[in-house]
């Protein structure tokens, strides 16, 4: 008798603790779920419209996109195409390409010796600049893609493209 009894008085006990950390954890669980799902990381993309258009003005050889972290929760995809000009090239390619995107409604909103920054008053959060491929930083998987096309690389443009 004095078995049950102390068995009963330890059930009495452990069973609402047990029941108490179950039902924190289940919570906690749902509450780091609610968290990610809800507001997990935001990732700004490039509107698939704006990289039509960009393709448009040439023969891509190459494409690429990168997420990187922007601050806290936020990231930014940037897409990275080579666009082979073919040789109707008037000028060189920087400005062949800026010329092409601005038949397209493009418009220039800074020029530097070696890139074009153009803006889009239908995209007017994207971000487009436009280097000659041999100034340009891009990705090892790019440039082997575009190596492998076997296509004159100075009659291709760099753009990047982000929001």
């Amino acid at each position: 008798m004095r078995l049950s009894y102390g068995r009963n008085r330890l059930k009495g006990v452990l069973v609402p603790l047990v029941g108490s950390l179950a039902a924190a954890l289940v919570v906690m669980g749902l509450g780091w779920a609610v968290l990610h799902l809800y507001f997990g990381p935001q990732v700004s993309r490039v509107d698939p419209a704006v990289l039509s258009e960009l393709r448009a003005i040439g023969q891509v050889v190459g494409e690429n996109s990168i997420v990187a972290h922007q601050w806290e929760n936020n990231y930014v995809e940037m897409n990275e195409l080579v666009i082979y000009l073919d040789g109707n090239a008037k000028e060189d390619v920087v400005t062949e390409a800026a010329y092409r995107l601005k038949q397209r409604g493009w418009h220039v909103s800074r020029r530097e010796s070696s890139e074009t920054w153009l803006e889009s008053a239908r995209w007017p959060y994207a971000l487009v600049a436009v280097e000659q491929l041999e100034d340009a930083h891009m990705s090892s998987e790019l440039r082997e893609q575009v190596i492998s096309t076997g296509l004159p690389m100075s009659n291709m443009a760099y753009i990047g493209v982000h929001l």
